[in-house]
């Protein structure tokens, strides 16, 4: 059987005649332990000093934009937004990497004629809640140090420069290439118009609403003529009645008294009639002077007749005493007043005619421009739609050269570099409290070491196992 533990039984420490001189090698330790905690800190001292000069860039948040409009042509706007509105987007930590990039230390390094590997890598931090990127560049002297922090500001904004000038190329490039398919379709458009324009008589918009106010107005002169004709043959018939004359008479009248010829023969008709008159008072009807006029009479009374059939296509003898009124008489005015309304309406019915040509001709010409005004209409808005397109994709390449902050927003310098009066490192100090931590967090553990045995028989003998 194995033997067992008893709770009660107090167990004897063994003792081996090794153990005696144990504290010779917590000496042994403890010194190495001191030198090497002590030795690296008067290392560390001895190190060469070095000075940090540290600077700040800030990011302005504010959204700027630009938009240029082009009266009757188009119009192009540009935008940006702020570079922290986007959620899960922080254009510090993109300015971050990009000062630790190998292509900005490399280029500050070169600025200052000094190997990549001997230009340490710059301490980059940003400060939350906040646009600031702090930055801090170390080196062995203190102008040293600012003069790197100067060559890092200015190989970085170097940078940013060629980037920002790389994507207004490559955005110019793509707007360039759909310019050109938009200045094909402009020309085609242009063609298209043009080539409508020579072939058509409608060359205008404006020539539809035109001919269509033209029209009206014809429509309205023509319906004032014809009231007036109303009114004026109203007047002539009302005349005629007062007068004792139909109308048809007094147009014959006004016919015959207008010509010349007719005139004089009335004239000599009536010159014949009155010496006819007075032969026959003094002689009788076979006088030779009687039976001389009679014939002069009938002749003249001839000549009338017939030059009354060539104008007016009759002759009536009433057409001539209505002439013969008009030269004496009390009517003789309202004869003069019938010739004119008369004449006045041929006058109205030839405009009215003249009207109506006009506007059976313009309603033609308006059924006919109708298609035509709707092709151009279709053709110029093709024309103003590409022409549009095509001004507001040049302007956008003009617009978009000024907006360089889209993708990199703008970066001041907060605070300039400054110039280390004091080293950064070595920190004495701090190398001094350090190395008596140390010495004392060595001793501490050498204590433990010592005294384990006896933390140890407190501890099994207070969990019920007895002591070793």
């Amino acid at each position: 059987m194995t033997p067992t533990i008893q709770p009660n039984q107090e167990l004897q420490l063994y003792k081996a005649p090794a153990d005696k001189p144990r504290w010779t090698r917590y000496i042994v330790v403890g010194v190495i332990s001191f030198a090497m905690i002590w030795g690296m800190v008067f290392l560390y001292i001895a190190s060469a000093p070095h000075y940090v000069s540290k600077f700040a860039f800030m990011l302005p948040g504010k959204a700027v934009s630009t938009k240029v409009n082009l009266e009757s042509i188009g119009e192009a706007s540009s935008s940006s937004s702020s570079p922290f509105g986007t959620r899960g987007v922080n254009p510090r930590v993109n300015y971050k990497e990009i000062l630790l990039s190998t292509s900005v230390i490399g280029g500050a390094a070169k600025a200052l004629n000094i190997d990549y590997a001997d230009f340490r890598k710059p301490v980059v931090k940003l400060v939350d809640e906040t646009t600031i990127i702090q930055v801090a560049t170390k080196a062995g002297s203190p102008r040293l140090a600012q003069d790197q922090a100067q060559a890092l500001i200015s190989a970085f904004n170097t940078r940013i420069e060629i980037l920002r000038a790389d994507e207004l190329d490559r955005r110019e490039a793509g707007i360039a290439q759909a310019l050109k398919s938009y200045k094909e379709r402009l020309e085609a458009a242009q063609r298209a118009l043009v080539l409508h324009k020579q072939s058509s008589e409608y060359v205008s918009g404006r020539q539809y609403e035109e001919l269509s106010l033209r029209l009206e107005r014809l429509k309205e002169e023509q319906v004032r003529a014809e009231a007036e004709r109303d009114r004026v043959s109203n007047y002539v018939d009302q005349l005629s009645r007062n007068l004792g004359i139909t109308p048809q008479l007094a147009a014959s009248a006004f016919i015959l008294n207008a010509d010349q010829q007719f005139r004089e023969h009335l004239e000599n008709y009536q010159n014949a009639t009155t010496t006819l008159a007075v032969y026959r008072s003094k002689w009788g009807q076979a006088h030779p002077q009687v039976v001389k006029e009679s014939a002069r009479q009938d002749n003249t009374l001839k000549a009338l007749q017939q030059r009354s059939l060539e104008l007016v296509g009759h002759n009536d003898m009433g057409t001539i005493k209505l002439i013969s009124m008009n030269d004496a008489g009390k009517q003789s005015a309202l004869f003069q007043d019938l010739l004119v309304s008369f004449a006045k309406i041929e006058g109205l019915i030839g405009k009215i005619q003249q009207l109506s040509s006009a506007i059976t001709k313009h309603g033609l010409n308006l059924k006919r421009y109708a298609e035509e005004a709707a092709i151009l209409e279709n053709l110029e808005r093709d024309y103003q739609i590409a022409e549009a397109v095509y001004t507001s994709a040049i302007t956008q390449i003009d617009t978009s050269k000024t907006d360089i902050f889209a993708s990199y927003p703008l970066i001041q310098v907060l605070a300039a570099p400054s110039l280390p009066s004091q080293p950064a490192s070595p920190n004495k100090l701090l190398a001094i409290i350090g190395g008596v931590l140390g010495s004392g967090m060595a001793l501490f553990g050498l204590f433990l070491l010592w005294k384990r045995k006896q933390l140890l028989q407190k501890i099994l003998s207070k969990s019920g196992f007895g002591t070793l």
